[in-house]
């Protein structure tokens, strides 16, 4: 055989070694983060436009979402809410969970996530919970959502999930333009006389949008494998780029203040501030309208701040210490400014944290995923439920007649 003939065959055989060690790694990586070789895919998209929010779960579907950290399935009764059917009103007292990704589960089986447990915990005799939750909605989806749909199912009791870590970057244009690439959504602002606006105009684009391109959309190739997800994942530890400020995706709910050696945004500390404090305001006219919306339904309405992994793990907050020397972490900011405003505006705050602090400090374990998602663990959803319970008890917030 001539040199250049065994060359070539031993270009293939490296190359065709290297493929079969990817293949199998493939394989191997596949069986342990799904336990099967083959991804969960839906048949149709669990997402439909929407024309004022954006987007909205498809009536009636039952899906897979799938990551590193889970596959699970998700059924969307005919009301388009994750859960079984929801029937005529009884003689139950009825509480409406309005919330995004945590309160609707991401990760977690239905009958153990927070809805769910809660009506257990309290007595699934005299109590249901409608989970009017939507991955990835802001406060003002949220809102929109409440007087569209959701005091409909007249609830006895309105309760905001509200998430500290995404929910305020993403209820303002300006906030969200900073904090994340895709503008899909309504915002709010306020108007000199600091009464409330909704802008509806990127949700009704998107919703064009989607409705000429829903059903022609496919998924990249290559996000089908766990190796491209583990390497992507790597890649981002490492890659610095204008979104990588914690200025922005951590923020001033669990910032003591502004890290100017960590920005990637030219931002002065006065300029953070403003885009902050009119991100809040905006945030609490958004929350007193939904107040108003459902005590004008005969609903009483309470709110708690849900607990990211940031506050919890003491260890995640070391690694971010690691990684962003110059912040100053004040991880119980946002809740203290929940309190203060619930005292101001008579709205009841539940406390979602303790619980989970309380939790980790006696060495509990698993409370959040930690390889793609870092949602809460079915255990977290248990141990918050539990509390909850506790304190809408305590505080009478079902007693109402």
């Amino acid at each position: 055989m001539s040199k250049a003939k065994t060359r070539g065959l031993n270009v293939f055989l490296v190359l065709f070694t290297v493929l079969v060690m990817i293949v199998l790694n493939e394989a191997a990586l596949r069986v342990y983060f799904w336990g099967s070789l083959l991804p969960k895919n839906n048949e149709v998209n669990p997402l439909i436009p929407h024309p004022t929010r954006g987007f909205a779960f498809r009536p009636d579907t039952v899906s897979w979402h799938q990551e590193l950290d889970f596959t699970v399935p998700v059924k969307v009764n005919s009301h388009g809410l994750r859960g079984e059917e929801i029937g005529p009103k009884s003689g139950k007292k009825r509480i409406l969970i309005i919330g995004d990704s945590t309160t609707y589960g991401s990760g977690v089986p239905q009958e153990q996530i927070i809805p769910s447990i809660l009506a257990e915990d309290l007595d699934p005799q005299k109590v249901e919970v409608v989970n009017g939750s939507f991955t990835t909605y802001n406060t003002v989806q949220e809102l929109l959502y409440l007087e569209e749909e959701g005091l409909t199912f007249k609830p006895d009791l309105v309760l905001l999930a509200f998430s500290p870590n995404t929910d305020i970057q993403a209820n303002t244009l300006a906030l969200q333009q900073l904090a994340q690439k895709h503008n899909r959504r309504p915002y709010a602002t306020l108007t000199p006389q600091g009464e409330l606006e909704l802008d509806l105009t990127y949700a009704e684009q998107f919703y064009q949008d989607q409705q000429e391109r829903a059903d022609t959309r496919k998924a990249s190739f290559w996000k089908k494998f766990v190796t491209y997800k583990l390497i992507k994942k790597y890649v981002k530890g490492f890659k610095s780029s204008k979104w990588n400020d914690p200025n922005m995706f951590i923020g001033w709910p669990f910032l003591a203040g502004f890290a100017p050696e960590h920005s990637t945004r030219g931002m002065s500390a006065e300029e953070y501030q403003v885009l902050w404090e009119d991100g809040w305001n905006v945030t609490k006219a958004l929350i007193l309208r939904m107040r108003e919306e459902s005590r004008k339904a005969g609903a009483g309405f309470a709110m708690m701040v849900m607990a990211p992994k940031l506050q919890v793990e003491t260890t995640y907050q070391q690694k971010v210490q690691e990684v962003f020397p110059h912040l100053k972490l004040d991880v119980t900011r946002i809740n203290r400014a929940f309190e203060e405003f619930g005292k101001q505006s008579g709205i009841p705050v539940l406390d979602a944290l303790t619980p989970l602090q309380e939790a980790w400090a006696r060495g509990e374990k698993g409370l959040y995923f930690n390889v793609e998602d870092e949602h809460m663990t079915a255990k977290s959803h248990q141990i918050v439920a539990a509390s909850l319970a506790e304190q809408i008890r305590a505080q009478h917030l079902l007693d109402k007649e």
